[in-house]
């Protein structure tokens, strides 16, 4: 875990807080750690606060994963996969988690779908990409596009119809994101981030004392910046087709599904980024853009007051009115 300090800029509000948790050279604590989980790598930073945050949100997010992993075969999403009809008692944050998932299906019309697990794992996605070894288990010939509408959801208990199966996905990581920023916020830090593949929330104050500034990664070039943008309490979420491709038959997949075609998108778009008020809403609707085009997106952006971006198929940056860029 790193330790590091940064200059805290004058500020008549938080200028008492900042006496009273600064260091003894007037600067604030700044805590940094990295792991891998939910199958990609996640960056944790934390301004003020405990110490031991990030640590704290290290576990949360392997518990997280240990619930809805559908690699795992004893986790609560596996259990309600292979359990078709039956109702299974799940934990709060797994209720919430179909919540989510209920939100977006609703939000999107049906553009975002978590019951496409069937279809993804025919396009090639079956086998954990951290740990081959693991692999996804769900009943023989079902469906590949299952019926959301008839998951019902019973205090505890949450009940999947046969032919429907699900999958966390990015909305799964989104959603870690968000709670670990709960959990940092709810625990006296000033400001924290938390990145699991892609999806990013942000809350308080950065190490600068200001906003959070995010480089979105160009998806043809590694470690090339596309854009940087400037946020403070929201989410930026980010998909792309050049990650996660397979093979399937003689056609090249990947892993963002079109719920109406079954199969793997195919849209003007390679990459979207939505910025929103949390991270698990910018997942949601970054899947307009695969599903329906860029021109979609960015019109659901103007309709629904959040930023997208998109760098389509020919190469061209577009971004809806008002997305945030900063000065690299």
């Amino acid at each position: 875990m790193k330790h590091e300090s940064v200059n805290v800029t004058e500020d008549a509000v938080l200028g008492g807080i900042h006496a009273a948790m600064s260091l003894d050279d007037g600067q604030l604590p700044v805590h940094s750690s990295s792991l891998r989980v939910m199958g990609t790598g996640a960056n944790v930073t934390t301004v003020g606060g405990p110490t031991d945050m990030p640590l704290q949100i290290e576990n949360l997010l392997h518990t997280l994963n240990q619930r809805w992993s559908r690699f795992l075969g004893d986790s609560e999403l596996s259990n309600l996969n292979n359990a078709p009809g039956v109702p299974q008692t799940v934990s709060e944050e797994t209720l919430r988690l179909f919540q989510e998932m209920a939100r977006g299906f609703s939000l999107t019309d049906g553009q975002f779908d978590p019951t496409v697990l069937p279809a993804l794992i025919a396009e090639g996605y079956s086998h954990s990409l951290v740990n081959p070894e693991l692999i996804t288990r769900i009943p023989a010939g079902s469906p590949a596009r299952g019926n959301f509408s008839r998951i019902t959801v019973d205090g505890q208990k949450v009940t999947l119809p046969a032919g429907t199966t699900v999958d966390s996905g990015g909305l799964g990581k989104g959603l870690a994101a968000d709670m670990a920023i709960e959990l940092a916020m709810s625990s006296g830090a000033l400001g924290a981030l938390v990145e699991i593949g892609g999806d990013v929330r942000v809350a308080g104050l950065s190490p600068r004392s200001d906003r959070w500034r995010l480089g979105i990664e160009d998806p043809h070039e590694s470690g090339k910046r596309r854009d940087v943008v400037e946020i403070r309490h929201q989410g930026l979420a980010t998909s792309t087709i050049t990650k996660r491709r397979f093979t399937s038959g003689d056609r090249d997949t990947h892993h963002i599904i079109n719920p109406e075609t079954r199969h793997s998108s195919q849209s003007d778009t390679v990459q979207a980024s939505v910025i929103a008020a949390t991270a698990v809403e910018a997942e949601i609707w970054t899947k307009v853009a695969f599903v329906r085009g860029s021109s979609e997106l960015l019109r659901q952006a103007q309709r629904k007051g959040f930023h997208a971006a998109c760098v389509l198929e020919s190469g061209e940056w577009i971004t809806s009115s008002g997305w945030p860029s900063a000065d690299a």
